[in-house]
């Protein structure tokens, strides 16, 4: 009872100088901002229960794919109240990865099906190669570079994957 006294009391002590901070203009965020530490914070809500419970409960992994999405929408939205809203043309692509991710996450820390394994290394994967071909046609810059990257990266890991022999 007393460690939920002190992390309430710390709660509306870490929420009223956030607020002071944004009404005295020493913080300046915007809606983007806000929204997006929100849902980091909620993606946690989903995570730790299935980090929590995994080993009685490991159906509770299924909760990663609610809090990466949580994670990465959150992300995106930090991103695009930075740079702009014309970067959603390639960001989209971070939300298969993030499924993709959360598919993994649920294999390594829960039930450890294969199918599991495969889905979320082909689902990342199509979100990995959609990302590097947007960010190659990408008109910014740094972007046409990152994208022929991830391609070369993705290459080398499905060809050293192949390549390398595994013990069994």
């Amino acid at each position: 009872m007393r460690i939920l006294q002190i992390l309430g009391g710390l709660g509306l002590l870490s929420i009223g100088l956030l607020l002071l901070a944004f009404t005295s203009g020493i913080v300046s965020m915007t809606l983007y901002h806000l929204v997006g530490i929100a849902l980091i914070l909620s993606g946690l809500f989903f995570w730790i229960p299935g980090f929590v419970w995994r080993k009685p409960l490991p159906w509770l992994t299924s909760l990663f794919i609610p809090g990466t999405l949580a994670f990465a929408i959150g992300g995106i939205l930090i991103y695009t109240g930075n740079v702009g809203i014309q970067a959603w043309s390639w960001l989209w692509t971070l939300l298969i990865i993030a499924i993709g991710l959360a598919v993994l996450a649920m294999y390594i820390w829960g039930p450890r099906t294969v199918w599991l394994q495969w889905v979320g290394v082909i689902v990342a994967g199509i979100g990995f190669a959609l990302l590097a071909i947007l960010l190659t046609i990408s008109a910014e810059p740094t972007a046409r570079i990152v994208g022929p990257v991830i391609l070369i990266a993705l290459g080398l890991l499905i060809t050293v994957r192949a390549v390398v022999t595994r013990r069994t």
